[in-house]
């Protein structure tokens, strides 16, 4: 019944995260309507840099990631792949701009005389995953410390220019020998 009744419909993007549906009727009226459609980043919203404005703005009081999804989706924002705001990408955001709502968050192991995977990520100018891959892949060796179960590496310039090296090229693969070195 309802073919009966339709003439066309015509499909415009209007953006990277929407589209212009319009129905034209049998007789010459129209219907319009703009209908959201799913991304793959935040990035690609119409109102995505002022999501994560206001994401920092509320998250720097102190205020629950699901509180802050539940107030933009009342805003009118949206998650990339759904129509409400998830807290999932609230947090992710929050935590990129360094915002911690735990104290565990916010106080990354220190160990006195190295430096953790985080460290050495900040100061090579990498992330933690590029260094996490090329521990995996084998081309850095090197093994956990026993008592924190987590990579540990030397605290000193020559572990700085290994990183560099092995970022632009110059070595292929770089080695800290756990033996060598003990902790407290």
């Amino acid at each position: 019944m309802l073919r009966c009744l339709i003439d066309k419909v015509v499909l415009q993007k209007e953006g990277r995260d929407r589209v212009r549906v319009r129905i034209v009727w049998k007789g010459g009226e129209t219907t319009t309507q703009e209908v959201p459609i799913r991304v793959g980043a935040l990035a690609a919203l119409a109102g995505g840099q002022e999501m994560e404005r206001l994401i920092v703005e509320v998250s720097a009081t102190g205020v629950a990631d699901e509180v802050i999804a539940e107030q933009l989706t009342a805003l009118g924002h949206r998650s990339p792949m759904r129509p409400t705001v998830l807290a999932s990408p609230v947090k992710t955001i929050r935590l990129k701009h360094r915002i911690f709502q735990k104290r565990s968050q916010s106080h990354p192991q220190r160990v006195r005389g190295f430096l953790s995977v985080s460290q050495i990520a900040e100061a090579v100018g990498v992330t933690p995953h590029w260094i996490y891959d090329r521990i995996y892949n084998g081309t850095i060796h090197v093994s956990k410390d026993p008592q924190r179960k987590v990579f540990l590496f030397p605290d000193g310039p020559a572990t700085l220019d290994q990183f560099q090296a092995l970022k632009s090229g110059v070595q292929s693969t770089i080695t800290f020998d756990r033996a060598a070195s003990h902790l407290d």
